[in-house]
């Protein structure tokens, strides 16, 4: 039997040629497999509280001031102005 780089060459590329969808499958397979278990690492890793502190354990109030100037603010049906459409301006979406 005669063993060259150019028989090995043909052998390569005929196994290439017969099997190349069945080793793209397993290479993609293989690759999103990797992927999850990574991202599931990272998920995993994560997760830990270490020195977190929940928003809800912080209590937080308005002073008495933003209260006054929240409940001043008019609502839609307290308007009594009309609005003011000028003519000088155009609207640039009209043919």
């Amino acid at each position: 039997m005669n063993i060259s780089l150019t028989s090995i060459k043909k052998l390569i590329l005929a196994l290439l040629h017969r099997f190349h969808a069945i080793i793209f499958v397993v290479v993609v397979v293989g690759g999103l497999a990797a992927v999850v278990l990574l991202l599931n690492s990272i998920i995993v890793s994560s997760s830990e509280q270490g020195d977190y502190v929940p928003p809800g354990s912080n209590p937080s109030s308005f002073d008495q001031t933003t209260i006054d100037r929240i409940e001043q603010l008019k609502t839609r049906t307290d308007s009594t102005a009309p609005l003011d459409l000028s003519k000088g301006r155009t609207n640039p979406f009209v043919e």
